[in-house]
């Protein structure tokens, strides 16, 4: 699956999470063509983004904690660390440096992620 399908899916993820109008997670994998295991690995992930998401009972319905959306395609929060936002500040002589990280989204290349 393209990169832009598994986009246009979770923009549609956040709306129905927006407008608390997923249903269970049987009903919420089948409105997405998804297993529930498959659903609810991409819940996990988007919590992992910093996504708020809950599940009401009452409600029916996933919903987010927090008021916010998917924006520019991905819902970000502030977070200290090493976590790229468009406005943090990198020293120009360490941009050519920069290598992939699965614990911080990336880290200085050469050096071990548990350092």
């Amino acid at each position: 699956m393209s990169i832009l399908r598994h986009f246009h899916r979770l923009q549609f993820i956040d709306f129905l999470i927006r407008k608390k109008a997923t249903g269970t997670l049987d009903v919420f994998a089948r409105k997405n063509q998804l297993s529930k295991r498959g659903l609810s690995n991409v819940l996990g992930d988007m919590r992992n983004l910093g996504f708020p998401i809950k599940y009401s009972k009452t409600l029916n319905s996933y919903y987010y904690e927090e008021k916010g959306e998917l924006v520019k395609r991905l819902f970000f929060k502030k977070v200290t660390g090493n976590m790229l936002h468009s406005d943090e500040e990198i020293d120009p002589s360490k941009l050519n440096n920069l290598c992939y990280s699965h614990t911080t989204l990336y880290i200085e290349c050469g050096k071990s992620e548990y350092e």
